[in-house]
């Protein structure tokens, strides 16, 4: 017997990149579809973008309509009003790629069902900018973690991760496509999206420099 599909939701930041990137692919968009997608960021190119891949799916919180007492709690703001959707549409999970961090209600509310994505091998490089600190640190490997989010920074259980020779690396974009096998492992186990091992293969096969670090997941 076939296990439900989980919902979720995407919450997403400043250029959105992997989010948009991931959902160029049409069969991703029809596969994998988010039941909304929240973006904090004001570049009008992005909101465009994203509004033409997912049109009344997509939520924006913007800062412009912000009173100055929330501008200065903005991390707390975001929160939640992510937590608000959330509840509002039913969602059971919500993947991260934004740059705030989730307050404690929240992460309370959703424990083990809010998934961030982090473009480093954790516990190493932390918080914002992560491969230009493991980069600075002349690391041997760069790479990707998917985890929990707790009360810490980047602090929750492990996932998944994937990684890359430093010797390999081109730009942001070598380490930050190793994120979409993460994504559609994290859909099989996770969210109970039936997705064949030879897809999962395949979507690895696509990144030769890729190799990965299992943990939950399985392949």
């Amino acid at each position: 017997m076939n296990k439900k599909i989980k919902t979720f939701a995407i919450y997403c930041s400043e250029g959105a990149s992997r989010t948009l990137k991931f959902y160029s692919f049409n069969e991703n968009l029809i596969k994998f579809g988010p039941v909304r997608v929240i973006y904090d960021g004001d570049r009008i190119d992005i909101i465009q973008q994203l509004t033409k891949i997912f049109s009344d799916k997509l939520i924006i919180l913007y800062k412009s309509n912000l009173t100055s007492e929330e501008r200065n709690k903005i991390h707390t703001k975001t929160s939640m009003f992510i937590h608000n959707i959330l509840k509002k549409d039913n969602i059971e999970f919500l993947l991260c790629f934004g740059n705030k961090i989730l307050k404690k209600e929240l992460i309370d509310d959703y424990r083990n069902r809010l998934i961030n994505f982090h473009p480093a091998i954790l516990p190493s490089f932390k918080g914002l900018n992560a491969i230009d600190q493991a980069l600075q640190n002349n690391v041997a490997i760069l790479g990707n973690t998917a985890h929990y989010i707790d009360e810490g920074v980047d602090s929750g259980k492990i996932i998944i991760q994937t990684a890359m020779l430093r010797e390999d690396f081109e730009n942001y974009e070598d380490v930050l496509e190793l994120q979409f096998p993460m994504m559609k492992m994290i859909f099989r186990d996770l969210l109970n999206y039936e997705i064949s091992h030879v897809e999962i293969v395949k979507e690895l096969g696509k990144r030769k420099k890729l190799f990965l670090i299992p943990n939950h997941c399985n392949i």
